[in-house]
């Protein structure tokens, strides 16, 4: 009886374990989902802050400024940023993150790289561009963001300034 009841308590165990753990029988209910529509709903989507540094340069949620090893000014129309921000979400999600969430401040991408462990994606807009690089990540390190956004064409006369003959 004693070894009847251990088989009984194991097997209960190993049942609360497989809910526990998800591996629970699905129900089919005859409704089949698309690929598209599986994939425009990702289980690791990030978020942009609210308030990111450079504001049309968007910041997934829990990234952190690195102050010590980034720089920015902005002078006569141009703008040069040169920040470093570290982060603990996987590098390619970030990447499906800036694909996505660059387009919505007018930049357009340009190039899209995977070179010996780092993406990077150079995007353009109006006369500047941006280059952001991904690398590092995995289980105990954390993702590292590097941004450089420089201007890359003639700087246009403001408004009402004279032009130079």
């Amino acid at each position: 009886m004693t070894a009847r009841r251990c088989a009984v308590l194991f097997g209960v165990c190993l049942a609360a374990m497989a809910v526990f753990l998800g591996a629970g029988c699905e129900q089919d209910t005859g409704v089949q989902v698309g690929a598209a529509e599986k994939q425009s709903q990702p289980d690791d989507q990030l978020w942009a802050q609210k308030r990111p540094p450079i504001p049309d340069l968007p910041i997934p949620v829990g990234f952190k400024l690195n102050e010590g090893q980034s720089r920015s000014f902005a002078a006569a129309g141009a703008r040069y940023v040169d920040h470093v921000y570290k982060g603990k979400d996987d590098k390619f999600a970030v990447a499906r993150f800036y694909k996505a969430q660059m387009p919505r401040s007018r930049w357009v991408l340009v190039t899209d790289m995977f070179i010996q462990g780092e993406v990077v994606l150079d995007f353009e807009k109006e006369t500047e561009r941006c280059r952001v690089v991904l690398s590092g990540g995995g289980l105990l390190k954390g993702v590292r963001l590097h941004i450089v956004l420089w201007t890359s064409g003639r700087i246009p006369t403001p408004p009402g300034a004279k032009k130079k003959k």
